[in-house]
């Protein structure tokens, strides 16, 4: 990803929030649907126009995209999108499989994508640039978080904390180390299997030194989590799965998005997020045209992320799913005024995990994890 901005991101994060302030006053199973019309004013001539729209599934992540395409296509008769959600971690795999057996047929056209998937994307020369032309509420949102060679734009940015059941859990967690060395955790921690940022970064973050782990020799970090391995009961690769297994107490703890989380706790759920001491993952969200598009599947691309970066939309999106923005033109909704993902405190102490470097070695990552970890695991 950017790394020369990376090492600012986080401050430069807590600007572009108070920015928002002011001027306001900020994972899971495949399924696909499709946004189509008849009527409208405009592009009502011509063969359809047909493009696939990835969006993360659950947590009411596809509420403000749908939303928004369904009004684009209202206005544009013959251009019909079809929607597949699921997560990165599934999704992405998919995309690259698809590029391999045809780079002009891409597994999808355009979409939301987290930091991983975005750096792997880079790496893999998935993303075709923005036009920036089309794309102008481009300029609401500060330069430092836009891609090199506007390869996508950082439209909000996430907090991994840790998230709990706060029914069952007697004493709340507030370091990362409770995730590797709390008793009251053992065999009740959930992790997502090889989402390395959640935990593996943490520990080189807070541990590195003590064990000698390091992004450059990360296979001691492999180490202390198979040393450490009683702690994990469960390896999940879905929102729902997660949320079902903190809410019935087979899971007790888990790294995760406190905004997913929140939007679990506003439902009803019996979870609360704890912000560890040490500091939450900072975690940036990109939207980004996928390369091997036709040149009119890119264009609607683009006109469709240019609403979708608009202030009202992004405004919206912040609403249904607690993600703290970057739009200087968007609006924090009221009810998240103090929500600790929002302060500048909070995102100016978090961690910012090498994602170009998890993005260029998640092979041998993976190779580490499955050899010393899961060969632990029942």
């Amino acid at each position: 990803m950017f790394k020369s901005k990376r090492k600012r991101f986080l401050s430069l994060a807590s600007l572009t929030l108070t920015a928002s302030l002011i001027l306001s006053a900020c994972g899971g199973t495949s399924s696909s649907g499709t946004a189509s019309e008849n009527g409208g004013t405009s592009d009502s001539s011509g063969d359809k126009i047909k493009l696939t729209m990835f969006i993360w599934a659950g947590s009411n992540q596809d509420v403000v995209p749908k939303e928004v395409v369904a009004e684009y296509v209202k206005e544009h008769p013959n251009v019909e999108v079809t929607f597949e959600e699921s997560s990165n971690a599934i999704m992405y795999p998919k995309m690259v499989a698809g590029k391999q057996a045809d780079p002009n047929n891409p597994v999808v056209n355009f979409g939301y994508f987290n930091a991983d998937a975005t750096a792997k994307g880079v790496n893999d020369d998935m993303w075709e640039p923005l036009d920036t032309s089309i794309v102008t509420n481009i300029k609401d949102i500060p330069e430092q978080f836009h891609q090199p060679d506007n390869k996508g734009v950082v439209w909000g940015v996430s907090s991994f904390g840790l998230v709990y059941n706060k029914d069952l859990v007697t004493t709340p967690p507030t370091s990362w180390n409770d995730l590797w060395d709390n008793e009251q955790f053992k065999g009740k921690t959930a992790l997502w299997d090889y989402m390395f940022y959640s935990y593996i970064s943490p520990l080189i973050a807070t541990k590195g030194e003590e064990i000698g782990a390091s992004y450059d020799n990360p296979e001691p970090a492999f180490q202390y989590w198979a040393d450490h391995s009683d702690q994990v009961g469960t390896l999940v690769t879905s929102n729902d799965q997660l949320k079902a297994l903190l809410e019935s107490g087979d899971a007790l703890i888990a790294p995760f998005s406190a905004q997913v989380a929140q939007t679990w706790i506003d439902g009803g759920s019996p979870l609360a997020v704890a912000y560890p001491e040490e500091g939450a993952i900072s975690f940036p969200y990109s939207l980004q045209v996928v390369k091997g598009s036709t040149p009119e599947q890119t264009r609607v691309a683009n006109e469709i992320i240019n609403e979708l970066l608009s202030a009202d939309a992004l405004t919206r999106y912040a609403e249904a799913t607690g993600t703290p923005v970057t739009s200087t033109a968007a609006t924090v909704p009221d009810k998240y005024k103090d929500d600790p993902s929002f302060s500048v405190e909070t995102q100016s102490n978090g961690i910012n995990p090498d994602w170009d470097v998890l993005a260029q070695n998640s092979s041998a990552w993976k190779d580490l994890w499955d050899r010393l970890v899961k060969t632990n695991l029942q």
